[in-house]
């Protein structure tokens, strides 16, 4: 497994979370498609994307492709809502 900064050294981000909370927002730039100020990347965790994956392909979703481990450590599958938003799901290996 390589941490982030090994496989893409140029990027650089902030991840902002309260003390004590399981939700975490993260801050970037490296996206021409997503200026500052926008919201059109969600990362939401999942304890089983395969399962998640299954269930919402069945009930219409396009993925960008089935759930696939990242260098960086993580699998995740990759779908667009009706507003343009980009939504990653994601599971620790």
């Amino acid at each position: 497994m390589h941490p982030v900064s090994e496989v893409f050294p140029a990027l650089r981000w902030v991840l902002v979370a309260p003390k004590g909370a399981s939700t975490a927002l993260t801050l970037f730039t490296w996206f021409d498609s997503m200026p500052a100020g926008s919201l059109r990347g969600i990362a939401l965790s999942s304890d089983s994307i395969n399962a998640n994956y299954e269930e919402l392909s069945a009930r219409g979703v396009v993925f960008e492709s089935p759930p696939m481990a990242q260098p960086w450590g993580r699998i995740e599958a990759i779908f667009h809502d009706p507003d343009g938003n980009t939504i990653v799901l994601q599971q620790q290996p």
